[in-house]
């Protein structure tokens, strides 16, 4: 969904609507366009089958860093090595580091900082690994990394905020 739906009256009955569609995050084979969906309360409509799922998905490409903890809502600052100073909530990149590469049984740490405003959370997406559920500031989860592979994520509050971990 990209907008809050809407209620509305016809002749008496009652429908509810929204604008939905697709985009290329994280997903480039995924249908795009934006498209009205009406709904009357109380409607007869069957399911739709559940589309195929994607079968490829956009890789991050930020540089790989070696460490055991993600800063949520902030981006990497590449010059210093360490998470920005300041919340982003908008930014594709806004995990830091957005690309973390670690071993076998490491335990990493999602932290989302006490000043940041907002909360945030962690969610592989794709593999279903690990969800840190929602972390307001000052919060943190933690989760070790058994089975080597890539674990895609994004941020559950802010999904364009997307990071990946590489467990060798």
């Amino acid at each position: 969904m990209h907008t809050s739906p809407i209620s509305y009256e016809i002749d008496g009955e009652q429908y509810v609507a929204v604008l939905a569609g697709g985009n290329g995050l994280p997903y480039p084979d995924i249908p795009r366009g934006d498209h009205p969906w009406a709904f009357k309360l109380g409607g007869k409509v069957a399911p739709a089958p559940a589309p195929a799922p994607p079968e490829q998905r956009n890789d991050i490409r930020a540089a790989a860093v070696t460490g055991t903890t993600v800063t949520l809502g902030r981006v990497w600052d590449a010059a210093n090595q360490r998470p920005g100073a300041t919340e982003n909530t908008v930014a594709q990149n806004a995990m830091s580091p957005q690309h973390l590469r670690v071993p076998k049984g490491t335990r990493v740490t999602f932290v989302n900082p006490q000043d940041n405003a907002s909360a945030h959370a962690a969610v592989s997406f794709f593999e279903y690994e690990f969800d840190t559920g929602l972390l307001m500031p000052g919060q943190s989860f933690t989760h070790t990394f058994d089975t080597p592979g890539e674990y895609f994520y994004n941020d559950a509050i802010f999904p364009q905020n997307t990071g990946k971990i590489v467990v060798f």
